[in-house]
């Protein structure tokens, strides 16, 4: 069940800037980008989260009416949400490449983690993320919408979100 709140938060895109539909959305760099505000929000503060709102302030995430970081008037889009009584990290994008900007998360996680990113079981997840909390499923997510391409890059955690 917590595997739909990613595909439920996909769409959090939407409501932010249509900046998605630039020429440059299949870039490396317009991917690498994207890719790091996702590594610095979500990997870098899990377990708790509870860097996750100052993190965000600093890379330039303006809160949202909604409790959404939105970044810069583009279309990146961040959030921590409690789903059954746990908290998930998800920052989601558009692009013209979902698979270039998986394969460049994935080795993102590989390099910074090591061994302690590993294989999940579960078909739907890029892998686990091994904390001292227990471990972290990494799901990516993508779907098409308003003409374009999303990515949705999600951690789910093991406690509930900081208050």
């Amino acid at each position: 069940m917590r595997r739909l709140l990613a595909i439920a938060l996909t769409g959090m895109a939407l409501w932010a800037s249509a900046a998605a539909a630039a020429d440059g959305s299949k870039s490396p760099a317009w991917i690498g980008k994207r890719v790091n505000l996702f590594m610095n929000l979500c990997p870098a503060t899990a377990p708790s989260f509870g860097r996750f709102k100052a993190v965000a302030r600093q890379s330039g995430f303006k809160a949202g009416s909604d409790g959404m970081q939105v970044y810069k008037a583009t279309e990146i889009v961040a959030s921590i949400k409690n789903w059954s009584g746990r908290c998930d990290c998800l920052v989601s994008f558009g692009t013209n490449d979902p698979k270039q900007a998986a394969n460049m998360i994935l080795r993102r996680l590989l390099t910074k983690y090591g061994s302690k990113f590993q294989a999940d079981d579960d078909p739907k997840s890029l892998g686990e993320l091994m904390t001292s909390n227990g471990n972290l499923s990494v799901q990516i997510v993508t779907t098409r919408r308003a003409g374009g391409q999303w990515v949705g890059a999600v951690v789910h955690g093991n406690q509930k979100c900081p208050a």
